[in-house]
């Protein structure tokens, strides 16, 4: 087969392609939503904290180190289970952006919430999420609530500030603390 069939045999499918495609939109068959609905049973609830519309606030911003993953996608749970609007990079569905999702979401929080440990300090990441939760304190527009998920010492900026105490979960004074600081992100006349 001759340069000049094949162009014509690709461009005949091509053709075809376009016909097909042009015949499936004039039906009016939507098949980025069926394929929604076959992902997702309709009532089934979504796996991630939905994304903040303009307006929205978040009740806290959970900052953490990857280390310590497992004890800030429990903390976010709970604080969720108590009724408050909750950022947790982990929930930031796919396809999505991370750092600026986590951009969108501190400018839209009441409240800062960094967890420490041992890894909290040693990643850039977070030291620069640290920055901005301290700044947006000093701006007015923000609560900043340290942590202590292991036993370490904070650094002088959050030392100044009385830290939640969440080492020992499942104890009396996890459960004592964590009472704590869901009184202390509850946005105000808020009922209980």
């Amino acid at each position: 087969m001759g340069s000049w069939e094949v162009a014509i045999a690709v461009s005949g499918a091509a053709a075809a392609l376009f016909t097909a495609g042009a015949t499936v939109l004039s039906t009016g068959i939507d098949v980025r939503e069926r394929l929604s609905r076959l992902r997702r049973p309709p009532d089934a609830p979504p796996a991630v904290e939905p994304a903040a519309e303009p307006g929205d606030t978040y009740d806290a911003f959970v900052s953490y180190a990857e280390a310590d993953t497992e004890a800030a996608q429990t903390l976010a749970t709970r604080l969720r289970g108590e009724g408050l609007r909750v950022f947790l990079a982990e929930w930031i569905g796919p396809g999505l952006v991370e750092s600026l999702e986590k951009e969108a979401a501190l400018r839209v929080t009441a409240n800062g919430i960094l967890l420490f440990s041992s890894a909290t300090m040693n990643d850039a990441a977070i030291r620069d999420e640290y920055a901005v939760l301290l700044q947006r304190v000093h701006s007015g527009g923000q609560r900043f609530i340290p942590v202590l998920v292991e036993d370490v010492e904070l650094p002088p900026f959050a030392r100044i500030r009385r830290p939640a105490d969440l080492r020992n979960p499942g104890s009396a004074p996890y459960d004592v603390s964590l009472a704590a600081l869901v009184r202390a992100v509850r946005p105000r006349g808020e009922a209980v």
